[in-house]
């Protein structure tokens, strides 16, 4: 009899082990100078998981998103990453918006081999591959944009430009970047500028720049400072194009820079202009499911930081799907991922590329009237 009650019990242990939630983490800025992202984030990666769990869960297991507000601040992000991996005990995390903040764990990341999908846009946070094994990005990054946004230029017969970009990794990273490409499609830098990531005013920067011969502006940030720009660029009467980052496909972005915002060009994903995208685009069935369920549960077209942390969440629960709860199969599994259509990118990762985004996967969009619209090719 004792043994049956034993075995009995071992039953019933085993069967609550299988039941319980499959648990991934988040570290989505829901306060903090990239809240603006994070929250959009954290939204679109709820989305993820709520339709998974509607559809059964994985494998009859549910899962279960839990995301520390990591304030936008490095060292909260290091404290929140160690409570995810040793008390939480997830399979796997969806990483920050910010660049600083996926830099600050990647280390934790790497030696706790509990891999992640960061939201920050900097090539460099995955970078060398050999080395940072763990950590995957969903959003385009920073050189996969600027290549659509060089041939844009080249294609107006722009061969000067000038760079004002931020002084956090995001514009940092995406100056450098700009500089490396600029060469192979014949534009010179002839003026490079940086401001304060809380700056109010870049009027002295840009009017240094006005000076310049520069034929373009090129705008490398995130959060107000992109909006402060643009509005000073237009007081100071600057007549060349202006392009913006593609974080400034966003509708604070809008919001705060108003009509000044009309005419921009910047490099994107499809999110915005999914009626225009050909029926044969793989992205869209996908993209116009998510804008559907976003305002659905939300009230509000989503925006682009909604698609990549969908995007994260999705990446991940594929990944489980096809590899179990184990971390390192987990991995394994994310970086074999080939061809998966998202609503940021179409992804394929690999041994030497864990940025995944295809370069097919960015639009150039303009503002029009205070709404993104495909740009169209230069005339």
């Amino acid at each position: 009899m004792k043994h049956i009650v034993a075995f009995g019990a071992a039953l019933l242990a085993a069967a609550a082990v299988h039941a319980q939630d499959i648990k991934i983490g988040g570290l989505l800025e829901t306060s903090g100078f990239a809240a603006s992202l994070g929250k959009p984030g954290l939204e679109g990666a709820q989305l993820a998981i709520d339709q998974v769990n509607a559809q059964g869960g994985i494998n009859g297991r549910k899962v279960q998103l839990i995301n520390v507000n990591s304030e936008s601040d490095n060292t909260k992000t290091v404290s929140g990453v160690k409570r995810l991996i040793e008390q939480d005990k997830v399979t796997a995390i969806i990483g920050p918006m910010s660049s600083g903040s996926a830099f600050a764990i990647v280390d934790t990341i790497e030696k706790s081999k509990v891999p992640m999908v960061a939201n920050a846009a900097t090539r460099a946070v995955v970078l060398p591959p050999e080395q940072k094994t763990f950590s995957f990005l969903a959003p385009l990054t920073d050189a996969v944009v600027q290549v659509a946004l060089l041939k844009d230029m080249q294609a107006r017969g722009i061969t000067k430009i000038a760079i004002l970009n931020s002084d956090v990794a995001f514009g940092t990273s995406g100056r450098d970047s700009l500089v490396k490409l600029a060469p192979d499609y014949k534009i010179e830098i002839v003026g490079k500028e940086t401001f304060g990531n809380g700056d109010t005013d870049m009027t002295p920067q840009l009017t240094k720049i006005r000076a310049s011969d520069a034929q373009a502006v090129v705008v490398w940030a995130t959060g107000p400072g992109l909006a402060i720009a643009t509005k000073n660029h237009r007081s100071l009467g600057i007549k060349t194009p202006l392009y913006m980052a593609h974080s400034a496909n966003d509708f604070n972005y809008l919001r705060l820079a108003g009509e000044s915002a009309n005419g921009i060009l910047l490099p994107s994903t499809k999110l915005y202009v999914t009626q225009s995208l050909a029926a044969s685009d793989p992205q869209k069935a996908v993209v116009s499911r998510f804008v559907s369920d976003y305002e659905a549960k939300f009230g509000q077209p989503p925006a682009t930081f909604a698609g990549n942390g969908y995007d994260a969440a999705m990446l991940i629960v594929n990944a489980i799907r096809k590899a179990g709860t184990d971390p390192v199969a987990v991995r394994d599994a994310i970086e074999a991922t080939k061809d998966h259509a998202g609503v940021t990118a179409v992804y394929s990762y690999g041994p030497q590329d864990h940025f995944g985004t295809r370069p097919e996967s960015v639009v150039m969009l303009t503002v029009k009237a205070g709404k993104f619209e495909l740009a169209g090719a230069p005339k």
